[in-house]
């Protein structure tokens, strides 16, 4: 029979009191954590307080050591940072508890003289390093400069200004010396002044470099001078822009013309050839049944028919209005001349079996 030893080891991390006491640690590790994160937190929070304020801003505390936080545990190490730290004061040989007293009130007071002073100090540097929110001229500035610009020599910028501006005025015009350089307010500039001082132009010369006449020297001279006017220019090209309008206005006129002149034509050619064609609508006694003889004949009668109306249209335009009448009464009667054959031949082919 196996034995069950396993559970009743105190290694074993399966036991019921092992399971309880592991997570009673993680219990009191979880509170800790929360514990010095609180902690953190208000110191944090205090800090920044005391930053916005102006004041210097407290020592952060160090961490809280593991072993000390711990409940019935004590460490007998101390650490550096607890050298400077608080120490429980102890009676002296010799002295009663009144006596006590007194040295802890004295050293209470000597330590809070030295505190107070400490923090004044502070304050004046931080006062000192901080930048003035009003500036030499009392105006608040919100955001001034970390450091203060330096002092200059405002002679030594007057003279280096007024070196700088000779020296431009070598070679820069500027609006207040328009009227003239260095010209006095008083003096009137030269054209308001009602004396002629300027002569006139005399005539331009008539002789060339080499003393003979030029008569023509005149003309090329003004000739020269409007080739070279950009206004001249400008002027030709108008000039020339206008005529091309105008050409081009009346090359399309012509075109126009041109277009319409044979429309026109095509026009007259067309009633032409429809006047002197057969009309295709008039079939003029045509049968599918009748002999090619017969067929022959009909085609030359309408032939003829067709070429005596047509000199019939051509001779009533010539003739005087008053034979108007006439004339209709006997193609009337040409018509039924040629009709009656016609209708007697339709006659005899119905009548054939």
């Amino acid at each position: 029979m196996p034995l069950h030893l396993l559970g009743k080891k105190s290694w074993n991390v399966y036991n019921a009191d092992n399971i309880a006491r592991v997570r009673r640690d993680e219990a009191q590790a979880k509170a800790r954590e929360e514990e010095d994160e609180r902690v953190m937190q208000e110191v944090d929070a205090e800090r920044r307080i005391k930053i916005l304020r102006g004041e210097r801003p407290p020592t952060p505390p160090p961490a809280p050591s593991p072993l000390s936080s711990e409940p019935g545990v004590r460490s007998d190490r101390k650490s550096t940072s607890d050298a400077g730290g608080f120490r429980k004061r102890r009676r002296v040989a010799g002295e009663d508890d009144t006596d006590r007293d007194i040295r802890y009130a004295r050293e209470d007071a000597a330590q809070a003289v030295a505190k107070r002073e400490e923090l004044i100090l502070a304050s004046r540097k931080a006062d000192s390093a901080q930048a003035p929110i009003l500036d030499e001229a009392g105006h608040i500035n919100l955001f001034p400069a970390t450091s203060a610009k330096m002092e200059k020599n405002h002679e030594a910028e007057a003279e280096a200004a007024r070196k700088k501006r000779s020296y431009e005025d070598q070679y820069t015009m500027r609006f207040s010396n328009a009227a003239g350089f260095k010209e006095t307010i008083d003096r009137k500039p030269w054209y308001s002044s009602a004396e002629q001082n300027a002569t006139a132009p005399g005539p331009m010369p008539e002789k060339d470099v080499w003393g003979n006449e030029d008569p023509r020297r005149k003309e090329r001279t003004q000739a020269r001078m409007s080739a070279n006017d950009p206004l001249m220019a400008i002027k030709r090209g108008v000039r020339q822009l206008k005529t091309t309008e105008q050409e081009r206005k009346r090359w399309n006129d012509e075109k126009r013309r041109e277009i319409e002149n044979l429309k026109a034509e095509e026009t007259r050619q067309s009633r032409r050839r429809r006047r002197r064609s057969p009309s295709v609508d008039s079939l003029n006694g045509f049968k599918l049944d009748a002999p090619d003889g017969e067929r022959e004949k009909d085609r030359r009668s309408s032939d003829r028919h067709h070429r005596r109306r047509r000199d019939q249209s051509r001779d009533r335009s010539y003739h005087r209005p008053h034979h108007y009448s006439s004339h209709r009464s006997q193609r009337h009667r040409h018509d039924e001349r040629s009709e009656a054959p016609r209708r007697v031949k339709h006659s005899e082919a119905k009548n054939q079996p």
